[in-house]
């Protein structure tokens, strides 16, 4: 992902906005990735204890592609790579990273399943009959033995994957996060000194 610059004054840094003519290239992987996460906040919501009904599920899959919103900040590990053949691959990287043009690209093409399929994915997760993520993914996304899956978008996994026009501009490297260092330890406060009573001698005690 690029460098993200801050605005004119020191102000935020602009949102960066997707190269939306890469969406199809990486459109079944991040549907993969995109149905994979929902299966585990799915799953994580069901541990919490709260209670997940279907309109819960819903509601907590929805942010799943906001790059801006915590919910999307799983987008940032993200890197996309051209591949010797023309195609571009979604790979999950081993370190956070920041979010640039390619992070915002994959919240376009996880957007687009989700705007496409959300409510059938919330009630299939919602009927929890899968004991993996991987049965769930074949059905959404589809794959290239049983054809298209629910979300029937353009690059689904149903589809040969999409070769990158010869044209195409080479994309950013990724970016990783840089650490946060550690806030300071607190001051420890100084232990007041208790004040010695002064003892009586025998001399006090006979001026009483």
């Amino acid at each position: 992902a690029a460098r993200v610059r801050r605005g004119m004054g020191g102000g935020p840094p602009p949102k960066p906005e997707p190269r939306m003519e890469d969406v199809p290239l990486i459109q079944c992987a991040a549907c993969k990735a995109t149905v994979r996460r929902a299966f585990h906040v799915a799953k994580t919501l069901r541990a919490s204890g709260k209670g997940a009904s279907e309109m819960s599920l819903l509601t907590a899959i929805a942010p799943l592609c906001d790059t801006s919103a915590e919910a999307g900040e799983w987008l940032h590990d993200y890197d996309m790579q051209e591949q010797t053949d023309g195609t571009v691959a979604l790979k999950r990287m081993s370190s956070h990273g920041e979010c640039g043009v390619e992070c915002a690209t994959a919240g376009a093409a996880c957007q687009r399943v989700l705007d496409d399929v959300d409510s059938e994915l919330a009630e299939k997760l919602f009927g929890d009959a899968y004991s993996s993520h991987d049965t769930l993914v074949a059905e959404v996304c589809g794959s290239q033995t049983a054809g298209a899956g629910l979300a029937k978008l353009s690059g689904n996994c149903g589809q040969p994957q999409p070769v990158a026009p010869p044209n195409r501009p080479v994309g950013e490297e990724f970016l990783r996060r840089a650490k946060e260092a550690p806030p300071p330890p607190p001051e420890k406060k100084k232990a007041k000194k208790k004040k010695k009573k002064k003892k009586e001698t025998s001399a006090d005690k006979s001026e009483l």
